[in-house]
């Protein structure tokens, strides 16, 4: 598909330009919902966003990115399509599951 701009008003550019930026997003919540559908909440997963490789359980996910607890105990959002499946060799020795708790409100 070509689509002449040269000849186009401002008016029409703008609205192109939103239409444009509309499907990209369309598009990118697709490719995250389809990464995300793969993983389990309670599942060993790793991700290496910074050179070095750190591993997981994936504890949470968000509209955008999941939520993953690694094992020296920090909490990182990474993006769904950046995150690995870990197969866990058994030699840790930890129970590796996690218990989900039910926030109690107050009132």
């Amino acid at each position: 598909m070509h689509i002449n701009i040269d000849n186009m008003t401002e008016d029409e550019l703008l609205a192109l330009n939103r239409r444009v930026i509309a499907r990209l997003k369309l598009i990118q919540q697709h490719n995250t919902l389809n990464s995300m559908i793969k993983f389990e909440v309670g599942q060993r997963v790793s991700f290496d966003p910074d050179g070095r490789m750190r591993t997981g359980i994936l504890i949470k996910f968000n509209p955008k990115t999941v939520v993953v607890l690694t094992d020296d105990g920090q909490r990182w959002k990474v993006s769904p399509q950046l995150i690995r499946h870990l197969i866990d060799s058994g030699n840790s020795g930890t129970n590796n599951k996690v218990t989900l708790l039910r926030r109690l409100d107050k009132g």
